[in-house]
């Protein structure tokens, strides 16, 4: 085992840095390649579609194990889909200041080495959920690999489709976590799959305004690249706020949950609405911000809530 361990450390730590300062470079670089903030949103949309399945079963003791497995699984699988990510991209972000710096493009770590990462990754992750979750989970989770590593990033320098088609395995984890508890699913699982499928086209749209000469430097096909007036991108701001407001209320409507959830999601809605609005009003790099910070607290909020509020009928 020690020789094992050598051997992989060797792998991902060449000679050169294998001194201690070098080593905390290397590991940091690989934490960079996983974007730990993003990776951190999967643990919490995942573990609340884990509670809400939890409920919905009638669980007499809490699975820790299970959950501690399927939330690791979803996890290390989506950081290892990232990885794979950054490896295709990896000359496009040479060409963007904000991501030229990543461990790829300014040459701290080789590409063997990412791709290493990458299935040392997407294995483990894939393991944890065969030994904690279910065939489906299982299945949803490779699904969810190979269509944001092969088909979503390729497709960004084709097609402004491409935000579409990546929020779908965008959506996934919560509903993985659900279907780990229950083994199938449910109108929980649609409704969390459908408001986080919606809620990522303004929240990307929103970076997407913010980085348009980037991303048009780099080649690839975002809306505000294709369409730089910026009627399309604005259009689908609005249309994309708007309908969450009716598509969060659902959850109460189904019964599935109550009047707390309600009206608080109304309101979390319609002031979501109105940052996207005085982005639309005023095209300026703040409000784009403050979209996209604003997208980050709606989402958590609006979740935790269904959780909190949770309370289906018969």
């Amino acid at each position: 085992m020690t020789q094992l361990t050598s051997r992989i450390t060797n792998a991902l730590l060449p000679r050169h840095l294998s001194n201690q300062a070098g080593a905390a470079t290397r590991l940091s670089d690989l934490a960079a390649l996983t974007k730990l903030r993003l990776s951190s949103m999967v643990v919490l949309t995942g573990g609340i579609g884990f509670a809400i399945g939890a409920k919905r079963v009638g669980l007499n003791g809490w699975p820790w194990v299970d959950m501690i497995a399927t939330l690791g699984g979803l996890t290390l699988s989506c950081m290892g889909a990232i990885v794979f990510n950054q490896v295709y991209e990896r000359r496009t972000d040479a060409l963007m200041s904000r991501t030229q710096d990543r461990p790829l493009p300014a040459g701290r770590m080789t590409l063997a080495q990412a791709v290493l990462w990458g299935i040392a990754l997407c294995g483990a992750g894939t393991l944890l959920l065969v030994i904690g979750s279910n065939q489906l989970t299982v299945l949803l989770n490779l699904f969810t690999i190979g269509s944001y590593a092969l088909v979503y990033t390729p497709m960004k320098r084709l097609t402004s489709l491409s935000t579409v088609i990546g929020a779908v395995p965008g959506a996934l984890p919560p509903v993985m976590g659900y279907t780990a508890v229950t083994g199938a699913w449910g109108p929980e699982a649609w409704l969390l799959f459908g408001i986080l499928f919606l809620w990522q086209l303004p929240h990307f749209l929103a970076i997407a305004w913010l980085y348009r000469d980037q991303y048009a430097r780099a080649g690839m096909a975002m809306l505000p690249v294709i369409d730089p007036t910026g009627a399309s991108t604005f259009r689908q701001i609005f249309l994309g706020c708007l309908a969450l407001i009716p598509l969060s209320l659902l959850p109460t409507m189904w019964g599935v949950t109550g009047l707390v959830y309600f009206y608080t999601v109304l309101a979390a809605g319609v002031a979501f609405l109105a940052f996207g609005l005085a982005l639309i009003v005023t095209r300026s790099p703040r409000c784009a911000r403050a979209m996209f910070l604003a997208s980050l607290v709606y989402l958590p909020l609006v979740y935790a809530l269904m959780l909190i509020d949770y309370a289906p009928a018969g």
